[in-house]
């Protein structure tokens, strides 16, 4: 199911936005207090979310919470970048991570309102292998590329892209079943992505590959991104979103 969310809403809310906003009527509201529409505008994102949160969201609770402890004002201010589809289609906009570099970098954007964080991460499993196969020297490693999307420090979207493998030495053996995941709190947008797809490049690559597009339809406007990561018995190689 669709939803929408901005000045277009033809919700009603009724006796909840007065008791949220006590209850202002059009021409009454003071400088520090949002406008009618903009305090309709507050309360419909955040019921949004809570219903996100009710159905066992864990990260909408977090967003949630963030996004009620902002002032009104800044809240109107949340919602106008959320709101903004040049800027919202820069969230995710292609990119590549620095080969070989693990951690995170950060773009910021409107004034340093919005952030988008490219985080490049990789590490060893040690509970996943038999005393047999560590003992010839098999090892079982991961890797992850993540970009996250930020509005005034509050996680609204995010892309995951993770690849497990195993290597012996320099060789990467095999790759085991990929994952992908994501968040999106924005309402006029929808979300999904492919199956996720795994393999080893031939040598002398030879490494570790997972990757899954992801299809927006956003205001009615569609697009997809491929996002992928690659790695080898030294971790995390490369990772990047970018068009299909």
């Amino acid at each position: 199911m669709r939803s929408a969310i901005g000045r277009g809403f033809t919700a009603t809310v009724g006796t909840t936005l007065a008791g949220i906003t006590l209850a202002l009527l059009p021409g009454t509201a003071q400088a520090d207090e949002p406008s009618w529409e903009d305090s309709r505008r507050i309360v419909e994102y955040s019921r949004y979310l809570s219903l996100k949160s009710h159905l066992g969201d864990i990260q909408a609770e977090e967003t949630a919470q963030g996004f009620a402890a902002l002032s009104s004002t800044q809240q109107v201010r949340f919602l106008d970048l959320l709101e903004d589809r040049s800027l919202m289609q820069r969230f995710f906009e292609e990119n590549e991570a620095p080969p070989s570099v693990t951690g995170t970098t950060r773009v910021e954007m409107a004034d340093g309102d919005v952030v988008v964080e490219h985080e490049s991460l990789h590490g060893v499993d040690e509970t996943s292998l038999s005393e047999e196969d560590k003992a010839a020297g098999k090892k079982d490693m991961w890797a992850r590329y993540k970009v996250t999307d930020k509005i005034f420090g509050i996680e609204v979207a995010q892309v995951l892209v993770k690849t497990n493998y195993q290597v012996k030495g320099k060789d990467t053996l095999k790759v085991y079943p990929g994952s992908a995941s994501h968040f999106l709190f924005m309402p006029a947008c929808d979300f999904t992505h492919s199956p996720v797809k795994e393999w080893v490049t031939s040598p002398p690559g030879d490494n570790a590959l997972t990757e899954t597009v992801w299809s927006a339809d956003c205001w009615g406007s569609e697009w997809d991104r491929r996002e992928r990561v690659w790695a080898d018995y030294r971790g995390f190689l490369g990772g990047y979103l970018k068009t299909d």
